[in-house]
C-alpha cells in the first residue's frame, strides 16, 4: 500500500471520528405499530373475569377517590373503585376511568395480582388486562 492510501484512510478514519451523530426519528412500521385488537364478548377471556364483570355488577361498579377492598361472599375481599388516569394514552382520551381487581384475596392484606379491569364509568364501557394496566383488550358490551 502506498503512502498516499494510508493517509487517506487514516484521514477518513478522523473525520469519521469527529462527525457528530443526529438523531434521524424513523417511521412505524406495520411490524412495530400498536395492534388495536377488536371487543371481545366476556365469554372470550379467562373465567376469572366474568365472575369479576358479575362480582362488580353486584356492587354496583363503585366509583371512589381511593381504592377500596369489599368483602364479597365468603372469606373473600376485592380491591376497586380508584381513579385509573390512563397516563400511558392505552384507552380512548377523555374517559371517566376506574379499575377493578379481577381476582379476589382471602383478606385486605393479601398481595394484589396483575389482572384489571378498568371501567369508563360515562360510557360503561369495560377493558380487561392481564398485565397491570397493559395490553388492554374492551369487553364487548361491557360486563
Amino acid at each position: 500500500m502506498t503512502r498516499p492510501r494510508r493517509f487517506a484512510k487514516a484521514a477518513l478514519a478522523l473525520a469519521l471520528a469527529v462527525i457528530p451523530t443526529v438523531a434521524v426519528p424513523v417511521a412505524a412500521t406495520a411490524a412495530s405499530a400498536a395492534v388495536i385488537q377488536p371487543p371481545q364478548p366476556v365469554g372470550a377471556f379467562p373465567p376469572q373475569v366474568g365472575r369479576a364483570c358479575r362480582i362488580w355488577a353486584s356492587l354496583g361498579w363503585p366509583a371512589r377517590q381511593a381504592p377500596v377492598d369489599y368483602r364479597i361472599y365468603g372469606p373473600e375481599y376485592i380491591r376497586g373503585s380508584s381513579p385509573y388516569g390512563n397516563r400511558g394514552g392505552d384507552l380512548p382520551a377523555g374517559g371517566d376511568y376506574h379499575e377493578y381487581d379481577v381476582n379476589t384475596r382471602p383478606a385486605p392484606t393479601a398481595s394484589r395480582d396483575a389482572e384489571r379491569l378498568v371501567r369508563d364509568e360515562s360510557t360503561s364501557r369495560v377493558w380487561y388486562s392481564a398485565g397491570h394496566d397493559a395490553n388492554f383488550r374492551e369487553i364487548s358490551g361491557g360486563c
